[in-house]
């Protein structure tokens, strides 16, 4: 049985819409919270070359989530439960390493990706809405 109906699957749903961008907010606020407020176990040290990168390379990942949003093909791969619970844990996993190891960067990216996903997002299901 899954977590998310699957009507939600489809572009132009509104509650799928809704559903994907509560997690997108829920990202920002969470990385946001680790950038103000830096928990003991990482220091971030915000410099322009680490900033405009993070903010390159976060512009690219942001842009590839919300075009595969639109492949079916990556649509169809996700339905798949176990591959998206394999996915998501080692997702999970990798993100945990890369914000020990890089800590700014990885902040600063992800909350680049979901700065230029959500605009994305919401120009996708406003394009599926008018077909």
């Amino acid at each position: 049985m899954p977590i998310i109906p699957e009507e939600w699957n489809e572009l132009d749903s509104t509650a799928g819409l809704l559903y994907e961008l509560g997690w997108l907010l829920l990202m920002f606020i969470v990385l946001g919270s680790f950038l103000i407020f830096q928990p003991p176990f990482f220091d971030v040290k915000i410099t322009p070359v680490r900033l405009n990168g993070s903010i390159l390379l976060g512009v690219v990942l942001g842009v590839s989530l919300v075009v595969s949003t639109m492949s079916e093909r990556a649509r169809r791969f996700w339905e798949i439960h176990e591959y998206r619970f394999g996915g998501l844990l080692v997702f999970s996993l990798l993100f945990q390493a890369v914000l020990r190891l890089v800590p700014t960067w990885t902040l600063l990216t992800g909350i680049t990706v979901s700065i230029v996903a959500i605009p994305g997002r919401i120009a996708i299901y406003l394009q599926a809405r008018t077909e």
